[in-house]
This record gives C-alpha cells, structure tokens and sequence, in this order.
C-alpha cells in the first residue's frame, strides 16, 4: 500500500535561488574533497586486515579439529561488509562470516548454515589461548564472536575472567533455553494521520517469506504527529550534549511495561556508550573482528552494495562522506541507540536510486533476470537464502562495463550537489511527499520509488520476537527494511533518544548549509566533532569516619604548608553534608 505521490521518482526542490543553491554545493564539494582522502583505508591496511582474516581461519580451523566431533568438516572465514563492499573507512573492523563445510556434502540443504552451538565456544577459547581477545556475545540478534589482536592486559584479563566464570557453569546453564512466551493479545492498533487522512492498522500484517518468529505485543504505539511537536535544537559540537526533551513524535515504545519506572530516575544519556571492563576500545589493541554465526544473508547483502559501488563513480565517496559525519557526530552507534553504518548506507543508496533526479544508480534488485533457460524451480534454487529471496543485478563485469559505457543513468551532478539533496531530505519536512516522512514511512531499496508504509508492514509498535530461543526487541521509530530479509527492521535499535539526535543532527547539517547559501559564517563545522561530557556520578551516603579522615587530610595539608587547605575543607564539608552526619560541630571547628 504505496502512497501514490511515491511510485515515481522524486525530486527535491533546491533552494530559492541558484546563488543559494550554487554556494550550498560548492561548500559541499571543497569538505568532501578535504575529508574523503582522510578516511579512505589504504591497501596497506587492507592487506594487514587479509593477513589477520588468514590468521583466524587457520586458528579457528585448528580449534574445530580440536574440539569438534559433529558433522562440519571445516569452515572458512569470508569476509563481508565494509572492507568487502568497498565502504570500509580507516581502522573499520573486519566482519568475518563462518561458512561450514559438511563431511556429507548432500547435508548441505538439509543444514544451511546453521553452526553448532558450541562451537562458537571452541572458537572463543581458542583465541584467548593464543592471546587474542576473545568475547563471545550470545544476546544480540546473531551469535557475535569479538575479536582483537592486541588486547591491554586490563582487557585480557577480564576476558579470561569471564570465560572462566562460563567454564564454570552447569552444563545446564551454559546453553538456557528461553522460555517460550505465552500468546498476548496486541493492543488496538493506532490512528495514523499521513497525508491529511487517518486510518486504522489493525488489520494490517507482515510475515516474512521464512517466518520463525512468535510476535509478543507489549507497548503502544507512536502517535500521530506534526512536525511542531519535533524537538529541534540540536546540540553544538564541544558543549556538553543532553537528551531533547521527550516529545510525542517519537514515542519510547521500547519499555516494558511490567517493569515499574515511574519511580526510577532517567538514567542520564550519551551518544557514545561508556565502556565497561569487557568492551572493546576503538583504538590501542590492534585491528579487530566480528565473526559472525548463522548469518548467510550477509554475504549477499554486502554483494548487492559492492554492485552498487560499482554503479557509479560517485556513489562510493559519497558514502564515506555520510559515514564520517555520521561518526563525527556520534549518531552511528547500534550500541549506544541509534544507526549503525549500515543503516547510512542504505540511506544514501535510497537516495541514488529514488530521489536524485535523473537516478544516479538502477534498482538492481528489479533489474534482475533469470538466466537464459532456468526453471522457475531452477531459479528459486539458485536465489533463495534461508527461505528469503536474494535476486539482483549481481554481475560485477557486467555492471562495470555498463558503467563505462554510461549506460546505467545520465546523472551529471556533482557530489556536492548530491549530498546537499541528501541532506535535504532527510532534514525538510515543508514539501510534502517531497521529503523523507520519519514517522510513517519505511525506506525500502528493493521497491519502486524507494518507500513502503509503516501500516502496511505492520512496523507501528514496539514488540519483542522469539527466534530459536532468543528474545530479540523490535523498535520502529526509525524504520528501514532490509533488502532481503524484509521482516527485519535495520534501525530497530534506534530508541527515542537515538531517533531525536539523528532528526537533530540532519536539521543542524540543514541549518549550516542554510547559512551557507545565505553568506553568512555557518555557526559551526558540518564533520565537527561532538565531544560529551561524561555524566556526573551520583553521591553516595558516607559515614562520620569518612568525616574525620577528611579532616585528618585538611590538618596534613595544612602541616605540609600546600595550597590545597581550602579544597580539602571544602571537599570535607560536602562529605559532611552527604553523609547526613548530627555532629555539626566538626567543621567549625576544623
């Protein structure tokens, strides 16, 4: 159910004038020219990162013989992602997909990809013996195994820590079954106004071509907004940076209502989480890995954006320029709540293929053709992935030469005037159906004008999924669906704070070019880096002896001659009054 006004391509106005228009891009084009070459990953590194990847597979192959008695015969490490897309920047980790082999090759149907639960395990421990680091993390969507090259011995230790605690464990425990939930019946479904008119959801579902997923309802959903009700204040690079205050635009759906926060205070919130003792830094312990378990798709999803890199010479710096604002901004972090690099990057390519005007890139996966004499049975074979469909364009020579030819679109605009079309859209919401509608649509790179509707897919609440055992939660205040697996939200983690930053930040990147057009000094630089301050600990109740041994440091310091008397006083009656101590007596007489 497309809205009509979207079946076509689009193109976004400029600004009023060609001298506004003309400086906008031109500004555009000298920080891509200056930034791009700054994050490009040199063949040097790709071949240290080639290096690391033959390392892991014969390491990973050793622990497999060593440990393993089941029916894979051998895996191999391929690499996916960034580094094989094409859109890797400077210091990106390496995704690695584990691919078995099975002594029975006919196995191979009946099995897929699925990889046995330990040995993940095997692999983890295998790593930390040869003093990688190693962290195995089973809650996310995938079985996710970490990898660093040169863990600090703070990070090595802890790592060994926890494997040992696992060690440890009742072979019960090791591996929980989660329980399966119990059927609850959905809330009614909500009033959604789009485009002056409002219908109901209720009835509307979305099952995907594979489904394994029992579906729990456990919030309301979003509610019908205007763009008013949108915080719009973003926050200035090198201030300390606060949530927006909550709004009715992006509803935090991601709560369990069973769990009493009312009463609980709002943990304070960053754009970069905090590092605990088991995280891995960005920097300092060599080049790092996610090897990834069960997740054949990957590899087909990285091929479709390798092909589009392909398209056309601008597609790739393009991406790297979004990329690098998005992480100079702090706005690309899964983790933290708001959109992995991923999920930029089909955000660009939506707009290459359906808004820029002429298109600057072809829908490959519509134009794909079967082969010359396949089946219909033949080609389901062929392009069928875990009950999904992965048909596209994907012949790389093909697509070159084509590209050569200029035979793939007769877009001759500069990046420049692309990425300020880019930004557009996704920051103006004055040209209805002209712009990008966060609350209501769904970017969709496989379909016809590039949008499909949040009712129509059934993405309008927060639920929470079971999938072989694991409980995975599902947000839609951001939605961009997957381009095969088209059940799966890329920006579900993106929570309320996540969604109104990344609104924040399209509009600042919208504010600065404004300034731009208009001759004025832009109040700020586009890539500029967000520094945050760290939050401030909450005080803790102390004890009358804490009080005196402020007092006996105040009297030291004072013996000593040094200049910090007055701090340490000072330090010394905050204690004091912390602690709620009766004996007021102390610091009027210290």
């Amino acid at each position: 159910m497309q809205s009509p006004q979207r079946q076509n391509f689009r193109q976004v106005p400029p600004p009023q004038t060609y001298e506004n228009y003309a400086a906008q891009c031109q500004y555009l084009s000298q920080i891509a020219e200056l930034e791009i070459p700054k994050v490009e990953m040199s063949p040097t590194e790709l071949f240290e990162k080639e290096k690391f990847r033959s390392k892991l597979e014969v390491l990973c192959q050793e622990a497999l013989t060593e440990g393993y008695t089941g029916e894979i015969s051998s895996i191999a490490l391929k690499c996916f992602g960034s580094i094989r897309s094409g859109f890797a920047t400077q210091g990106s980790d390496v995704d690695l997909a584990i691919v078995p082999s099975w002594v029975n090759p006919s196995s191979t149907l009946t099995h897929s990809s699925r990889i046995d639960r330990d040995i993940p395990r095997l692999f983890e421990k295998k790593l930390l013996e040869k003093g990688f680091g190693a962290r195995l993390l089973t809650r996310t969507r995938v079985p996710i195994l970490k990898v660093c090259e040169k863990p600090t011995p703070e990070l090595y230790v802890a790592l060994c820590e926890e494997r040992k605690k696992w060690d440890d464990l009742p072979e019960e425990e090791k591996y929980p079954v989660a329980p399966t939930p119990q059927e609850s019946t959905p809330p009614p479904a909500p009033l959604v106004a789009i485009d002056g008119q409002t219908n109901s959801a209720q009835n509307i579902q979305h099952h995907s071509p594979n489904s394994k997923t029992h579906t729990v309802s456990r919030s309301s959903t979003n509610s019908t907004v205007s763009e008013k009700d949108i915080p719009q204040s973003p926050t200035r690079a090198n201030e300390p940076t606060t949530p927006t205050s909550t709004s009715t635009a992006f509803q935090d759906n991601s709560k369990d209502p069973k769990t009493p926060h009312q009463n609980r205070p709002e943990k304070p919130w960053l754009r970069e989480k905090a590092l605990g003792p088991l995280d891995f830094p960005k920097s300092g312990i060599g080049i790092q890995s996610d090897m990834n378990f069960s997740n054949p798709l990957a590899l087909h999803n990285t091929q479709l954006l390798r092909c589009y890199s392909i398209c056309d010479p601008r597609v790739r710096p393009m991406v790297l320029f979004v990329k690098t604002w998005a992480k100079r901004r702090k706005i690309n972090s899964s983790y933290s709540g708001t959109l992995s690099s991923y999920g930029y990057v089909l955000m660009v390519l939506h707009y290459l293929v359906n808004v820029a005007q002429p298109p600057v890139c072809p829908n490959l996966q519509l134009c794909y053709r079967p082969r010359p004499g396949a089946t219909p049975e033949q080609i389901a074979a062929e392009t069928t992935v875990e009950g999904y469909e992965v048909r596209f364009w994907g012949n790389e020579e093909e697509i070159a030469d084509a590209a050569n030819r200029r035979r793939l679109t007769v877009n001759n605009q500069s990046l420049g005037v692309l990425l300020c079309g880019f930004f557009q859209y996704y920051a103006n919401l004055k040209f209805n159906g002209q712009s990008f509608i966060w609350t209501s649509e769904v970017l969709s790179l496989r379909t016809l004008g590039g949008i499909r509707d949040k009712r129509e897919k059934g993405w309008t609440a927060a639920k929470t999924t079971t999938v072989d055992g694991k409980e995975v939660r599902h947000r839609y205040l951001f939605a961009i669906e997957d381009p095969f697996e088209w059940d799966h939200n890329v920006a579900r983690t993106v929570t309320h704070n996540g969604i109104v930053t990344i609104r924040d930040e399209f509009r600042r990147a919208w504010r600065l070019l404004v300034d731009v057009g208009n001759g004025r000094v832009p109040d700020g630089e586009l890539c500029e880096q967000v520094v945050e301050a760290s939050p401030l600990p909450v005080p803790k109740a102390v004890k009358a002896g804490d009080i005196e041994l402020g007092l006996e440091s105040a009297a030291a310091a004072a013996k000593a001659g040094t200049r910090n008397l007055e701090n340490a006083l000072a330090q010394t009656a905050v204690t004091y009054v912390a602690g709620k101590s009766n004996d007021q007596n102390r610091v009027g007489t210290a």
